[in-house]
């Protein structure tokens, strides 16, 4: 009897090891994304150094004129696009200040103008769970807040 119970206390150990196996490799490959970095990634802050050096443009987007680098755009979305490829960059509006810098996300960095009755806000996301992230990106956020004379939140 104790050989058999034995004999099962064993099976039950090696089915767990199976199982914490298990859970270590899809722990891998769901921990993918956040460690290597991506195709997009590098492509966005290739973009970002490149936009940086650029010359600048003034353009007109809801009412208010922009200094953006030459050769970008706002899309439909107020993101800030370049060669068909939209940055961490986003534009957009609100009426009241209480809905400006209101919650101190890590992810996010914010700047704001005021202008007539709205209040303009840049937005720039990284993404703090990934090992790489682009700070071309931000470097470039934090230029077009300044020459657009946005203040920091």
């Amino acid at each position: 009897m104790k050989k058999i119970i034995l004999f099962i206390c064993i099976l039950l150990g090696l089915n767990s090891c199976d199982i914490i196996a298990e859970s270590i490799r899809e722990a891998h490959r769901d921990a993918k994304g956040y460690g290597e970095v991506t195709k997009s990634e590098r492509k966005q802050d290739k973009i970002g150094r490149e936009l940086i050096k650029k010359n600048t443009q003034k353009i007109v987007w809801n009412e208010i004129e922009l200094i953006i680098p030459e050769n970008t755009a706002i899309d439909d979305k107020g993101r800030l696009v370049y060669d068909n490829q939209e940055l961490e960059i986003k534009f957009h509006t609100v009426t009241r200040k209480e809905n400006i810098c209101g919650a101190e996300v890590s992810y996010k960095k914010e700047w704001y103008k005021k202008y007539n009755d709205s209040y303009y806000i840049l937005e720039f996301h990284t993404y703090q769970n990934l090992i790489f992230h682009t700070n071309s990106n931000l470097k470039l956020a934090k230029k077009i807040a300044k020459e657009n004379n946005f203040t920091k939140c």
